[in-house]
């Protein structure tokens, strides 16, 4: 006879920070729940098993931690000792996030969060990557958890079902051929243990019912069975409960465990035991439990805004905040470490808006109203942060320049956010003086209503250089404040030029200065003026700057676009087509739109009716002539109905039928070219004017029947359509939408297209090639019980009305045809991304004494690379970690080039793991000043390099 497993029992709670109550309810659970852990331990009788010396799981998350002691400062010590003491856990995450939304850098801050958290009580998380409730897992967790030293992980929806190996665990292997065990938790996930009978007849009968799911799935020789559910402090009679198990369970062994104990001994087992092997994103429980994958667009202008903030962040932040940091190396840690802390309180109100619950949008609307107020508080630390480390890379010192007016030399400063040289087309902003604003009690009868004639702008790379192309696409008025940290600000109406520069090459994360000059010389022509094109010389392309201007301009005339490389016609329908003048792909009718109704909640779209795909256009205008961006504007009405018709008879009940009074809902789209690029822009705005509907965006690319490469944590992957046999569609049916981070591409035997999104999450690949990104998904239930697509509460009943998403939306795409699949292909798809979704930028330095300096930069060569990160490590005392993934499927040589401002050199690198623990030294060359490290890559293979 096969012996019977031992059964583990994990003490515990899963904690959903905020969901159908806003965290501060929740909290004021939590500390009921804390108190009663920390004193039932404090008053312990040690002569009898009570219960209260057994350890508890605070939920994978340690943003428990301080949210109790928030309210509980004075309890901090006692905390300590439990949680060094083995009697808590919790971690080794910050918060439990989605796993398919973030970014593969999120999950990495994450972590890195939920371990200061601990540290900071002088305790260590578990070692095992706890996942218990996330709606699917990606590929790269098992990168994640090794790179963290993690050899378990232990997860609930997303795997299970006749598609996948039968038992509770398995070896995921990643593409980069990580490897870490997985366990795999029962079809009633981590609740299955809940709620033990303290009495010996009930224990057995309960026992049965455990053992028959638990015994024929056990691979390992142990079992978990989590003794706990959502928002549970420990249960009532527990320890009574525990012996009554015991004693049901005989011959098997029943012991209660940590959660580090339960991996270690999973662990261990894994070594003799033969297990199956599986690989890919766990996206597939259909039949098992419920894998919830329609959430990917509930509240979906939410889910863009975050993805842009977290960008802003990895890509905009900590660049700059490093470099600044290395260039203030002689001034010793302290700097870094207060840069580096600011930058890691950021990240922290950012992670939580990354439960699963919050960044899902399947909460109530208060919840979603606290992730809106947070995400507006990150944008504000960025930028000031982004700022500050500007300010020290280019030598602008605030303090001196507040007293030093009359001296002001105003300069556009560009920065280039990737880690490539690239010059061309920058988008900027040219701020110029209007008058000086009085605040204050001296400021009474000073204001005076102004409106100032638009003054000519002109850039120059240098003094008496000739100015670099511009076109001005906009004006406007605002306040400028210039500030110091030892003056009142000084405000000043100034008038920003929205603009676009023609600029030389700047390097991989590096600046190039443009000092404002005075008035242009010219502006050019009639045509120009409507485009608002300043330019020196009577044509834009003057030969008086041969050297300046781009080799082909963009040009916007009789509804066509055109760059030299692409082609795109909108005709007076608003039908779009586009030509690649370089391989002859072309695509007719390129752009449509579908809606439907939806009757589902916010974890399940649930369509009603036929599908509409009529937009009626009314009125094409060109916007940009260019020679810089042509830009040309199609308006569209679609007539949909206003909402859901209820069933008179039973309100309540699922509608089957929609409203037959209609409403228009406007959609503009703004189809642009720039000079040189290989993408074409689409800007989209509209107006939801309807309720309990879904509308998609559809992007045409010809390519029927091809496959789909789709951005993810870590680097693309290929999707296919999830197949599910009607058995296991009884509970739960999968739709055919998924996940999109920036991109996804459709490759056919000879060609691809690849679409480029700035943050909405949801896309559906079609068989006759096209791409649909959902723009609105309106419903207003937190959960409903009657829907075929998914019957049964997925979660708590609340009215949601905000969730309807009302009023204005907005998204930004771009497209590119391209080659076939190949490593080249990706690679080149990779920089496209950063050119579509991080393009050249630059802001006016007002206040600047001098031009600014040269700010160093992070240069990664090697084609087959993608820029990860590059941030202030964790581990201080001036070390930079820098980050690049190999996207292709064979090995790769690259190298960072790294140069630091103030003349600071690199002393010595290291390779290391995800949570930078040092692992291999590397070679440090020198080449003109700058340091370069060499690396090598696995396919697939994510490398950290740590420098100082």
């Amino acid at each position: 006879m096969t012996p019977k497993p031992d059964v583990l029992v994990l003490p515990h709670t899963h904690w959903d920070r905020e969901w159908y109550h806003l965290a501060g309810r929740f909290r004021q659970r939590l500390v009921g729940l804390v108190d009663e852990l920390l004193d039932g331990a404090s008053r312990r009788d040690e002569s009898r098993d009570d219960g209260h010396g057994a350890p508890f799981l605070l939920d994978g998350q340690a943003v428990v931690i301080d949210d109790y002691l928030a309210v509980r400062p004075e309890r901090r010590d006692l905390l300590a000792r439990a949680l060094g003491g083995g009697r808590l856990e919790a971690g080794p995450w910050y918060v439990l996030a989605d796993g398919l939304l973030p970014s593969g850098e999120s999950l990495v801050r994450n972590l890195f969060a939920g371990r200061r958290t601990l540290a900071r009580l002088g305790a260590t998380p578990p070692p095992v990557l706890y996942a218990p409730d996330a709606f699917g897992h990606p590929a790269a967790f098992p990168t994640l958890a090794r790179g963290f030293g993690f050899d378990v992980a232990i997860v609930w929806r997303g795997y299970g079902g006749a598609r996948w190996p039968a038992g509770d665990a398995a070896w995921w292997t990643a593409r980069d051929g990580a490897r870490v065990l997985l366990y795999h938790l029962p079809p009633d996930g981590y609740e299955f243990g809940s709620r033990l009978p303290p009495t010996l007849p009930a224990a057995r009968e309960r026992w049965a019912a455990l053992s028959a799911t638990l015994v024929p799935r056990a691979r390992l020789g142990v079992v978990l069975v989590p003794n706990g559910a959502d928002h549970h402090a420990r249960q009532e009679r527990w320890a009574e409960a525990v012996d009554a198990l015991r004693r049901a369970a005989e011959p098997a062994r029943v012991e209660v465990v940590s959660l580090a104990a339960f991996a270690a001994r999973a662990g261990a087992a894994a070594v003799t035991a033969e297990l199956p092997s599986i690989a890919g994103e766990l996206r597939d429980s259909y039949g098992y439990t419920w894998t919830l994958q329609g959430t990917f667009a509930t509240r979906a202008a939410q889910k863009r805004r975050a993805a842009r903030v977290e960008r802003a962040l990895i890509r905009d932040v900590e660049p700059w905040a490093a470099l600044a940091s290395a260039g203030e190396a002689n001034a010793g840690d302290a700097a870094a470490a207060t840069r580096r802390a600011l930058v890691d309180a950021a990240w922290d109100e950012l992670l939580l808006c990354h439960p699963h619950d919050t960044l899902c949008g399947c909460s109530v609307d208060g919840v979603a109203r606290a992730m809106d107020t947070r995400l507006a508080e990150v944008e504000r630390q960025a930028s000031g942060l982004r700022r500050d480390a500007l300010d020290v890379l280019t030598g602008h010192d605030v303090v001196r320049a507040r007293g030093l007016r009359t001296l002001w030399r105003p300069h556009v400063l560009v920065r280039n956010r990737a880690p490539r040289a690239r010059g061309g087309v920058a988008e900027v902003s040219i701020a110029t003086f209007v008058r000086d604003v009085a605040v204050g009690p001296g400021s009474a009868g000073a204001w005076r209503t102004v409106r100032a004639p638009a003054a000519p702008v002109s850039l120059t790379t240098a003094d008496a250089a000739p100015p670099v192309p511009l076109q001005v696409l906009g004006r406007a008025l605002a306040h400028e404040r210039i500030e110091s940290p030892r003056h009142y600000p000084d405000d000043d109406l100034v008038e920003i030029a929205r603009a676009l520069a023609w600029v030389p090459a700047v390097p991989g994360y590096g600046t190039s200065a443009l000092a404002v000059a005075g008035e242009a010389k010219r502006v050019v022509g009639p045509a120009a003026e409507q485009s608002g094109v300043v330019l020196s010389g009577a044509d834009p392309l003057a030969a008086a700057m041969p050297d300046a201007a781009p080799p082909v301009p963009a040009r916007a005339h009789d509804g066509r676009l055109d760059n030299g490389r692409l082609q795109v016609a909108i005709d007076a329908r608003g039908r779009v087509s586009l030509v690649d003048l370089v391989s002859g792909h072309a695509i007719d009718d390129l752009v449509g739109f579908d809606d439907v109704g939806d009757a589902g909640d916010l974890y399940t779209h649930s369509p009603v009716g036929n599908v509409l795909t009529f937009a009626r256009c009314v009125g094409v205008r060109t916007v940009d002539r260019g020679p810089l961006r042509a830009t040309i504007e199609a308006r569209y009405e679609l007539r949909v109905p206003e909402a859901l018709a209820p069933d008179p008879d039973d309100p309540l009940s699922r509608p089957t039928r929609r409203s037959g009074r209609a409403t228009n809902v406007p959609v503009t789209v703004r189809v642009g070219l720039d000079a040189d690029a290989r993408f074409v822009r689409f800007r989209v705005t509209g107006n939801n004017r309807a309720r309990d509907h879904r509308l998609r965006i559809i992007f045409r690319t010809g390519l029927a029947e091809a496959r789909v490469v789709a951005d993810a944590a870590f680097g693309p992957l290929e999707r296919r359509p999830v197949d599910v046999p009607p058995a296991d569609r009884v509970a739960e049916r999968p739709p055919p939408t998924a996940p999109l981070h920036r991109y996804v591409s459709r490759y056919a035997a000879a060609r691809g297209a690849t679409l480029f999104s700035d943050g909405l999450a949801e896309y559906e690949a079609t068989d006759d090639g096209a791409i649909a990104i959902t723009l609105v998904r309106a419903v207003d239930e937190l959960s409903r019980p009657d829907l075929p697509e998914r019957p049964g509460h997925a979660g708590w009943p609340a009215h949601t009305p905000e969730a309807q998403c009302p009023g204005p939306f907005e998204a930004t795409f771009a497209l590119a045809v391209h080659g076939a699949d190949a490593n080249a292909t990706r690679a080149d798809v990779e920089r496209l991304a950063d050119d579509v979704l991080l393009p050249l930028t630059g802001e006016t330095i007002r206040a600047a004494l001098h031009a600014p300096a040269a700010s160093g930069s992070f240069t990664l060569s090697g084609d087959a690379f993608t820029f990860g990160a590059a941030k202030l490590a964790e581990r201080g005392e001036g070390w930079t970690a820098l980050r690049a993934v190999n996207v292709t499927d064979a090995p790769q040589r690259g190298a960072w080039r790294v140069s630091l401002p103030n003349g600071v050199m690199i002393r010595e690198a290291w390779h290391a793991r995800l949570d930078e623990s040092l692992t291999d030294a590397l070679a440090v060359a020198y080449d003109d000043g700058a340091a370069v490290v060499a690396f090598e890559a696995g396919p697939h293979e994510v490398v950290t390099v740590l420098v100082r």
